[in-house]
């Protein structure tokens, strides 16, 4: 089995769910995200019964889900089990000889057969008695609005999760561990921007270079990441039309990122725009982006893709969709990629930093702030890529260019006119730069003497 890359802290939460049986476990992830190989990891050896379940009769299911089970009785002639109540009380009936975990992997396909499981294990869960019934149940589904649904107010196992954690995909530093060995920080930063952090795409790109990467398992129709987002969509039990969604993905990529912009590309009325954008946030599809205002939240946002490959596959491979399905487009989309490569990366260059800041640095105005994120002026003149704020000022702004030359003085001195274009709540602000590859000797030598903080992209994985 291959190492588990991060998650420690998920694995660590499982084992103890494990040990203080009894508990229930509902596990929530999208599809590819590790669910499956995170249980694996955390539930192995003896007394575990771990099933997956499929799109299947009721029938077949239970034929599969008691070959699992005949695991526990070693020897013993095969285990027949026609109903899931026969199911719980041979577990049952084992929990009360030794600790027992019972994994039931995308449980929202063991509901499509039978819709009464959720009502079932409300009855059997309540009804065994905790001293004597040791086991550690764990729900696990990547329909992500089915699995939140089994914990609703009026849903029958509503509290009575032990645990309930969210699946999300690697940062940016712990997808480093499924690039190939020898890459460089600007490597690394690219193939995070295309890729993203969903191990499984990580492991379909394997060692190959990202030219390769995007040409052989992206932009060839057939190749596992080539139609991947409108798969998840399209699976998804709280979209009823999956067309109306993939519009909306593809207008905010191709850069109307606002509640009109959207609504007057699709023909659809604002109130419509608001309920298909409310959705798609709920399912972690896209996300609103606000200016950071200490003590504050402007409504003056607007609309971004969240997941780096979900961006990068609507802003070239579905415009170039019909091409590509006919296999003639690959050369002439790996030009646009190509040529668009360092704008596109830019953007989520800005995202790493944030990242950085919030999460890895130690420096006192990034940790101490409410809100990490950027700002922007009403008119859109200006527009600063790093802001954090307290509750009472900016405690730190900066700006990132993701150039191949080295960042020269005019950065910082556009940073200052932004800084000014802000409020009066930016005079103890720290100032900071970001660059992909360095700065220039003139700029490093003014930095020193104004305090200015200088990060690379090699520094955002050191």
């Amino acid at each position: 089995m291959r190492p588990l890359v991060d998650r420690e802290r998920e694995l660590a939460l499982l084992r103890e769910q494990r040990e203080s049986a009894p508990s229930l476990v509902v596990l929530r992830g999208r599809r590819r995200v590790g669910k499956t190989f995170l249980l694996a990891h955390a539930f192995a050896g003896e007394g575990v019964v771990s099933y997956q379940a499929d799109e299947q009769p009721r029938a077949v299911q239970m034929a599969a889900f008691a070959a699992e089970a005949a695991r526990l009785l070693p020897g013993a002639p095969p285990l027949s089990l026609d109903s899931w109540d026969a199911a719980f009380d041979f577990l049952g009936a084992q929990a009360e000889q030794r600790p027992l975990v019972v994994v039931i992997d995308e449980f929202q396909y063991a509901c499509l057969s039978e819709p009464a499981l959720p009502s079932i294990i409300q009855r059997y869960w309540d009804g065994w008695d905790p001293r004597r019934v040791p086991i550690c149940m764990v729900l696990s589904g990547s329909a992500l609005t089915f699995m939140e649904g089994l914990l609703s107010y009026d849903a029958p196992l509503h509290g009575r999760a032990t645990f309930r954690p969210t699946i999300e995909p690697l940062d940016y530093r712990d997808a480093r561990a499924l690039a190939p060995a020898r890459s460089s920080p600007e490597e690394l930063v690219e193939r995070y921007a295309v890729i993203g952090g969903t191990p499984q795409y990580q492991v379909w790109a394997g060692n190959r270079h990202l030219r390769q990467v995007v040409r052989e398992a992206i932009l060839r129709k057939g190749a596992p990441l080539y139609e991947e987002p409108l798969t998840l969509v399209r699976e998804e039990r709280g979209i009823r039309d999956p067309k109306r969604y993939f519009g909306v993905l593809s207008a905010i990529a191709s850069g109307r990122t606002r509640n009109a912009q959207i609504g007057s590309l699709l023909e659809l009325p604002s109130s419509n725009v608001a309920v298909l954008l409310e959705r798609l946030a709920a399912l972690g599809y896209v996300q609103e982006r606000l200016p950071v205002v200490p003590g504050a939240r402007r409504r003056r946002g607007f609309w971004q893709i969240s997941d780096p490959f979900f961006r990068f596959w609507f802003r070239r491979v579905a415009p170039n969709r019909s091409r590509l399905d006919r296999g003639e487009a690959v050369d002439s989309v790996w030009e646009q990629v190509a040529a668009d490569l360092d704008t596109y990366v830019g953007g989520v260059f800005e995202e790493l930093c944030r990242a950085w800041l919030g999460r890895y640095s130690e420096i006192d105005a990034a940790r101490g702030a409410n809100a990490i994120g950027s700002w922007w002026s009403r008119d859109g003149r200006h527009e600063i890529d790093i802001a954090c704020a307290d509750r009472r000022q900016y405690t730190l702004l900066g700006s990132c260019k993701w150039s191949r030359r080295a960042v020269d003085e005019d950065v910082l001195e556009a940073l200052l006119r932004s800084r000014d274009a802000v409020d009066g709540r930016t005079a103890n602000a720290q100032l900071m730069l970001f660059a992909r590859r360095g700065f220039t000797r003139s700029l490093q030598r003014r930095a020193a003497c104004e305090n200015v903080l200088l990060v690379t992209a090699a520094e955002l994985f050191e």
